[in-house]
């Protein structure tokens, strides 16, 4: 009967060995539209989506156990790329970031274990063709 209750009760007693109280920083990322027209991001995950002239939208978060984890790094995306639509409805790339450039993106510490990333659209940075 012995045996049994330990077999029982190792899987719990091992579980509670592998648990950490070790800290995990999560990274959160953002695309923040300043630009003066509507934005859309293409994801195979979520699709497309709208973001909004003045608006801010997550793309996504990352969590490391050691350290906040730079865009370059995250495993979420590797590349941005922004569309517009067209009159006719056809959407136009007017921004990429191929490979992801660090240097572009705004670094936030919002605790001691989360950190936020902004990368700003506005007019200037945008690649925009007459027609839009």
């Amino acid at each position: 009967m012995k045996k049994l209750f330990f077999l029982l009760l190792a899987p719990l007693l091992m579980s509670m060995q592998c648990e950490s109280d070790d800290p995990i920083f999560g990274t959160e990322y953002f695309i923040e539209n300043n630009s003066s027209i509507d934005l859309i991001l293409i994801t195979e995950e979520a699709g497309e989506i709208l973001i909004k002239s003045q608006s801010s939208q997550f793309i996504a978060v990352a969590t490391d156990s050691n350290a906040f984890i730079v865009p370059s790094d995250n495993i979420a995306f590797t590349e941005i790329t922004l569309y517009a639509s067209e009159d006719g409805g056809n959407k136009v790339v007017v921004y990429e970031q191929r490979p992801i450039e660090d240097n572009l993106w705004i670094f936030e510490e919002l605790s001691s274990y989360t950190a936020r990333y902004r990368l700003i659209i506005t007019d200037d940075s945008l690649n925009i063709n007459q027609g839009l």
